[in-house]
């Protein structure tokens, strides 16, 4: 039963350690990319939710201390987590339940507020690599509603002479602790083959169209990638043509 409890302490402790590193990466997460967190069982995993919860429970504490000193207006307890560790804890059970219970909510708020600004700010002042890794100027140019990216996928499927290749429109990827993609999800997909011969690779075309197409690491050779952006009709009239 001591054992339990103390797993159950420790979890109580983690969690918003685990909540502020999720929404931390969660501020760079864009619509085709998906966010890679560390492991837990990594040590930049493990340091990061460290931080992360010293950081957030300091910051309650001070917030605890600040509230108990405003007036009282809604007769109810304080949202306190740490009423476990209290030396008088409360007379009533259900006012330390709620005690308990609020504060563990509104220490997740907390955590989900600290995490998400810190990064915000991180995004906006500092290297995205550190979210988007090696892809990170992709990823960067693809940012907005009027872009997106098209990855050419080269299959393990073929022979010395031909290859069968894809090419789509990425809707998810996936990718590794190191930021390295793992998985993509395609559509408006087109395949074709890439013939290998003496005068160096040739895209020969196929007349086929596939929906949608899920793709891992183990099926293909290599993966590139290109961003596109859409543009107004009058726009590119404009561009083509301008007024004398």
């Amino acid at each position: 039963m001591g054992l339990t409890l103390i797993a159950i302490l420790t979890a109580a402790l983690l969690l918003p350690g685990i909540i502020a590193a999720r929404a931390f990466y969660f501020a760079a997460q864009t619509k085709e990319v998906e966010v890679a967190i560390p492991s837990l069982s990594s040590p930049e995993g493990i340091a990061l939710v460290g931080a992360f919860s010293v950081g957030v429970h300091f910051l309650y504490i001070v917030l605890l201390k600040l509230t108990a000193y405003l007036p009282q207006i809604v007769p109810l307890p304080l949202a306190d987590p740490y009423i476990l560790f209290a030396a008088t804890p409360f007379a009533e059970p259900d006012a330390a339940a709620y005690a308990l219970f609020s504060g563990l909510v509104g220490l997740s708020l907390v955590a989900f507020g600290v995490g998400f600004a810190l990064g915000r700010v991180i995004m906006c002042r500092e290297d995205k690599s550190l979210f988007y890794g090696p892809l990170s100027e992709i990823i960067e140019r693809a940012h907005g509603d009027d872009r997106f990216i098209t990855a050419y996928v080269i299959t393990k499927i073929g022979d010395e002479k031909r290859l069968v290749g894809y090419q789509g429109t990425i809707v998810s990827l996936f990718r590794d602790a190191d930021r390295y993609p793992t998985r993509v999800v395609l559509k408006d997909v087109v395949p074709f083959y890439l013939k290998i011969d003496d005068d160096g690779p040739k895209r020969e075309e196929t007349d086929q169209l596939i929906d949608w197409l899920v793709l891992s690491a183990g099926d293909w050779h290599n993966i590139a990638f290109r961003v596109f952006r859409f543009e107004d009709r009058d726009e590119v009239s404009e561009r083509m043509d301008p007024p004398l």
